[in-house]
């Protein structure tokens, strides 16, 4: 069963127009360049060339795309050829946002548990203090304080603002890694197709 919407994740297709027109042998022959790296293991069979790269190096040019398959077709007095490659680095750049997005939610889902705790509680030790807790009587200046402008004593009565607490287990960190391989899945789903299709053409053109 074929599905486009999740193959365009990691794979990209394409063809090139062979100008001028080649046969299957001399487009692979032109191309052969790009296979002979370690790790890369290629077969030929008729007009059509497949190959898998296992641990590519830096400096392999088709290093992103591990695995592929192109054809040479002929059409009257053209040909083209066709190209269906897959990355498993594109692939993987798409599932880590996923799998950090999941570790904040667990994070998230953590502290919600220990401040429910925390509350309950905190709860149970306020309902034997309540007797205890009465109004305190605000404190006043003293005559010469006042003159002199110094400024009110706090109410005691008065709960201070607490900065918002994340809880122990921050979920932020999950959250800026996510963004950042989405990041870097959207300017590789990008540019690795038209870097692979530049190259292509080039080894083509004999250049």
């Amino acid at each position: 069963m074929k599905l486009p919407l999740i193959d365009f994740i990691w794979r990209t297709r394409g063809e090139l127009r062979l100008d001028p027109p080649l046969s299957a042998d001399e487009a692979f022959s032109r191309i052969d360049p790009l296979f002979q790296t370690a790790g890369t293991t290629y077969g030929v069979d008729g007009d059509t060339l497949t190959y898998a790269k296992r641990n590519p190096g830096a400096q392999d040019k088709l290093a992103t795309f591990t695995r592929g398959r192109l054809q040479v077709e002929q059409r009257g007095q053209s040909a083209v050829m066709r190209y269906d490659l897959s990355s498993t680095a594109l692939l993987l750049c798409f599932l880590a946002p996923l799998l950090f997005l999941a570790f904040a939610q667990l994070a998230v889902t953590i502290n919600a548990w220990e401040k429910t705790d925390v509350a309950a509680t905190e709860a149970t030790a306020k309902a034997k203090d309540e007797d205890k807790d009465k109004a305190k009587p605000v404190p006043k200046l003293n005559p010469v304080d006042e003159f002199l402008g110094a400024p009110p004593p706090e109410d005691p009565n008065k709960k201070k603002d607490k900065k918002k607490d994340e809880g122990r287990h921050s979920p932020t960190r999950a959250y800026v890694l996510a963004g950042l391989f989405f990041a870097i899945y959207l300017v590789g789903r990008w540019l690795e197709p038209w870097l692979i299709r530049r190259r292509l053409r080039t080894a083509l053109a004999g250049e």
